[in-house]
């Protein structure tokens, strides 16, 4: 085991995290000398994604941090290990019309390995957050080929019930198929049960708002500039940055005693009409903690809108900029360090152990620039399996 790691804080948190010692370390890749390095049968790496991001200038290999790869190429050349993962932002794909892409597969084909690659988004894999991101898997022994990276694709919007109740007073999400119909039914328009009432949110587009509701996501910068900004954003959260500044909309339930609650019984019905539109006399969820809401879109501009995303959706992208919050009652507080590292996967008793000595801005930092735990451990699994069913043939052949 070793790893390399330019960020002094980022190598600290780490070393909180694992025993590292005894291991090989060093602090830029450029100088890792491979002969004093010991012999490894994975890689994990990534190479800075600023240079190809849509967000940032896209120098690609003319960007210093770029040519980082070329140092990883250089590893993988000397100390041939049997597989690499490498990651980086999709915008690497379409960056020179393909061609930087294109060459990097082939300089990684033209040493040897086999090469897979996908894009993947965190959302899939268990965190309530969009980030997508390309993922290359090598590997020396071709039986390999298509057993690492063959994650299938969900679709469909389903019908999703957020509060349950008697006939007619449960409630379900705006988006996704109608429940059915019923002649005496509860709610609005005949249908069976209760629908979420959004809030109008300013933005700068033709129609001057969009509609959100509970738990949607709400960038914290101002509507009516002339970007993106004040877009709600729904079924997913944005990118999350470590400016972190974004948030979430909570009702509030208004009978006593008034609770902060997960999902408002927005509508009942009665003879004199609709009431309840701001949660009175609703069923009470407590909130188990505030919903962390993330930076959309970034690939066609960095971001500060309003938005706000349902509590069930993934976050948007955590990346290193990003000011995030979340919406209690009409006032938005700033997403907290531990809200963004629980969105990458990390686990509490690790979030406790790294940030009684590092700052926010740090903290927010390592999270925006962090690889999804969850999404490699899922394509380790895969990759550990592929391998035991080599060594299971090898070993057979040789009896």
């Amino acid at each position: 085991m070793g790893h390399c790691e330019v960020d002094a804080y980022a190598d600290k948190n780490y070393r909180l995290l694992f025993d590292t010692e005894g291991e090989w370390f060093c602090n830029d890749a450029r100088t890792i000398e491979t002969d004093r390095m010991p012999d490894f049968d994975l890689l994990c790496a990534g190479f800075p994604c600023q240079a190809f991001s849509i967000a940032g200038k896209r120098g690609g290999f003319a960007d210093a941090r770029g040519t980082l790869f070329f140092e990883i190429a250089r590893l993988v050349a000397d100390k041939r290990p049997a597989y690499f993962i490498l990651e980086n932002v999709p915008g690497l794909l379409s960056h020179d019309k393909g061609r930087t892409f294109h060459t990097i597969l082939s300089t990684l084909s033209e040493l040897g390995y086999g090469v897979e690659w996908k894009v993947l988004n965190s959302k899939d894999f268990g965190v309530p957050q969009s980030r997508k991101r390309v993922y290359l898997v090598g590997y020396l022994d071709r039986r390999c080929a298509g057993k690492i990276l063959p994650f299938p694709t969900a679709n469909g919007t389903p019908l999703v019930q957020v509060q349950t109740g008697r006939q007619g007073e449960r409630i379900y999400k705006a988006e996704g198929l109608s429940c059915t119909l019923t002649s005496g039914a509860g709610g609005v328009g005949g249908k069976t049960g209760l629908y979420e009432v959004g809030v109008p949110i300013k933005e700068n587009t033709k129609q001057g708002y969009k509609m959100a509701y509970t738990g949607d996501s709400i960038d914290l910068g101002y509507a009516g500039m002339n970007t993106r900004r004040g877009r709600v954003g729904h079924q997913i959260a944005h990118t999350l940055t470590t400016g972190i500044q974004q948030g979430t909309l909570h009702f509030v339930d208004l009978s006593p005693p008034p609770l902060v609650t997960e999902h408002c019984r927005c509508l009942n019905t009665r003879q004199s009409g609709i009431h309840n539109h701001k949660g009175e006399c609703s069923g009470v969820l407590k909130e188990e903690g505030a919903r962390a809401v993330l930076t959309p879109g970034r690939e066609e501009t960095r971001q500060n809108g309003r938005r706000m995303k349902e509590p069930e959706e993934p976050m948007f992208t955590i990346t290193a900029t990003d000011r995030h919050g979340v919406a209690y009652r009409g006032r938005i507080r700033k997403l907290v360090p531990r809200e963004c590292l629980r969105l990458q996967g990390f686990y509490d008793w690790q979030i406790d152990r790294i940030e009684q000595d590092t700052s926010d801005s740090q903290l927010y930092k390592q999270a925006g620039n962090g690889v999804t735990v969850n999404v490699i451990e899922a394509i380790g699994t895969l990759l550990r399996q592929a391998d035991a069913q080599i060594r299971a043939e090898d070993e057979k052949t040789k009896r």
